[in-house]
């Protein structure tokens, strides 16, 4: 009985884990759009991923710096899908709630928020319902058959 509790509630906080982080995202995209800040960003390293058959890249970590209000940042530029050599500079929207967030200009015109992004959590909350009236239900009716 305990375990079957906590798995019940390890199920939940995942599904409430789903739900949070999709509506994170979505404003993130959202405030990005609207508030962001537009940055030139001087790249100053680059590596790639290798992708599943080992012989072609799967996409790149890009380190680079540039200031935002006069705060200077080195950090990784988001969504970098081709290597750029070093000193290339790269047009970026910096999170105006997280300055250090940054990523392409390219990529976040080509983005939008989406309720889609709360299909699979929805799914899996009403199978979780619906699993737990049914277990509930036959729990029921065995201790009404055993008594």
């Amino acid at each position: 009985m305990v375990v079957c509790v906590l798995v019940a509630l390890v199920i939940a906080v995942f599904i409430a884990v789903s739900f949070i982080s999709a509506a994170n995202d979505n404003a993130r995209i959202d405030r990005l759009k609207t508030h962001g800040t537009p940055v030139v960003v001087t790249v100053t390293s680059c590596a790639g991923h290798i992708g599943g058959s080992g012989s072609n890249a799967a996409g790149y970590t890009c380190y680079g710096t540039y200031r935002v209000h006069g705060v200077r940042y080195q950090e990784i530029i988001g969504s970098m899908t081709r290597e750029s050599p070093t000193g290339t500079t790269v047009r970026v929207i910096a999170d105006p709630s997280h300055p250090s967030t940054i990523e392409l200009a390219s990529a976040v015109a080509a983005s939008s928020s989406s309720d889609s992004a709360f299909v699979v959590p929805s799914i899996l909350a009403a199978l979780f319902v619906a699993s737990s009236l049914i277990v509930g239900r036959a729990r029921r009716a065995r201790s009404q058959h055993a008594a």
